[in-house]
């Protein structure tokens, strides 16, 4: 949160979850999603 830098914040989590952002804009992705989907940081 404190790096001021126009650079994507993500969260890479091993369980299976639905992509979302945060209020912040940090998204939150599957690790699977991540490695698998081409589009998966376009949420």
């Amino acid at each position: 949160m404190n790096i001021d830098d126009s650079f994507k914040k993500i969260i890479i989590v091993k369980d299976h979850v639905m992509p979302r952002r945060n209020e912040d804009g940090i998204l939150t992705i599957g690790l699977f999603d991540f490695l698998l989907k081409e589009d998966s940081l376009d949420i």
